[in-house]
């Protein structure tokens, strides 16, 4: 409950990628007003959908520097 009033200014919630084996942060995603609840990847692997308490569905596509990240 508290979660959403801890920063009411635009788009400070962000979800972030992290490489499963290594831990590391990969990419994040900034937009939302309100925790996001929910994720759904594209089985192509090239978007995603996010949903949020604020009550937004967004479509978020992967820029290509995204598949080209070398670890």
């Amino acid at each position: 409950m508290n979660a959403t009033m801890i920063d009411r200014r635009a788009g400070k919630f962000e979800a972030k990628f992290y490489h499963k084996v290594l831990q590391e942060e990969i990419g994040g995603v900034k937009g939302h007003f309100g925790p996001i609840n929910a994720l759904v990847f594209n089985p192509d692997g090239r978007s995603f959908t996010s949903g949020g308490e604020d009550g937004y569905v967004r479509l978020h596509h992967f820029d290509s520097d995204y598949f080209n990240i070398k670890i």
